[in-house]
C-alpha cells in the first residue's frame, strides 16, 4: 500500500493543476475528521479521487461538456478507470481494489445508502473550500467560482454544510462569497 500511496502523490505532485496535490491530501484530512477510523478504501479513494486530472493525456476536458453534471460523472469514472490500471502494478486485494474504484466512480455525487461514498463527497467539497478556492478564483474569475461554490454547496450533506460554516478564510473576497453563499441557501 505504501508503494502505491507514493506513486499516487507523485503523479499528483506533477499535474499541471496547481492544486491537485494539496486538494488530494486535503481530501484525506477531512475524511480523517469527519471518520477517523476510516479504513485503507477510503484513504485510498480520498487521495487519488481526481487523479485523472493529473494526466493532461487522458484528462476528461470540461469544455466538451454543456451539461457540468456529466462532466464531473466523466471526471469520475476516468479516475477510477485510471487507477484500475495503476492498482494492476500492486498487490491490492481484489476487494479492497474493487472499494476504491466503487468511491473513487461515486465521489462527486455519493451512492445511494453508501455512507462511506457520502462522506468522500463531503470531503471533496469541504476540500475544495478550504484548499482550491483562491487558484479556482484566480484561474476562472469571481462568476464561475461562485458557481462552482454553489454546486459544491449543494452536494453537501448537512454536517458537511456545518463544517463549511464554521471555516474562516483569509481572503476577504473569498469571505465575502462563501458568506454570500449561506445567505442565498436561506
Amino acid at each position: 500500500m505504501k508503494h502505491l500511496e507514493e506513486e499516487i502523490l507523485e503523479i499528483l505532485r506533477h499535474s499541471p493543476v496547481e492544486e491537485d496535490y494539496p486538494h488530494a491530501l486535503n481530501v484525506r484530512e477531512w475524511v480523517l475528521r469527519l471518520r477517523p477510523e476510516a479504513g485503507d478504501a477510503l484513504l485510498l479513494a480520498a487521495l487519488a479521487h481526481d487523479i485523472e486530472r493529473a494526466v493532461p493525456d487522458i484528462k476528461v476536458q470540461r469544455s466538451r461538456f454543456n451539461d457540468y453534471d456529466e462532466f464531473k460523472r466523466r471526471h469520475a469514472e476516468n479516475s477510477a478507470r485510471f487507477m484500475a490500471r495503476l492498482m494492476q502494478k500492486y498487490p491490492v486485494p481484489e476487494p479492497l481494489r474493487q472499494r476504491v474504484l466503487f468511491l473513487i466512480r461515486h465521489h462527486e455525487f455519493g451512492a445511494d445508502g453508501d455512507e462511506e461514498a457520502k462522506l468522500l463527497q463531503d470531503a471533496d467539497s469541504l476540500s475544495f473550500f478550504e484548499t482550491n478556492l483562491p487558484a479556482y478564483l484566480k484561474r476562472e474569475g469571481k462568476e464561475e467560482t461562485f458557481r462552482r461554490m454553489q454546486w459544491g454547496y449543494r452536494r453537501l450533506s448537512p454536517r458537511g454544510r456545518k463544517c463549511l460554516k464554521a471555516m474562516h478564510f483569509k481572503d476577504p473576497e473569498i469571505q465575502s462569497m462563501v458568506d454570500r453563499l449561506f445567505e442565498e441557501a436561506g
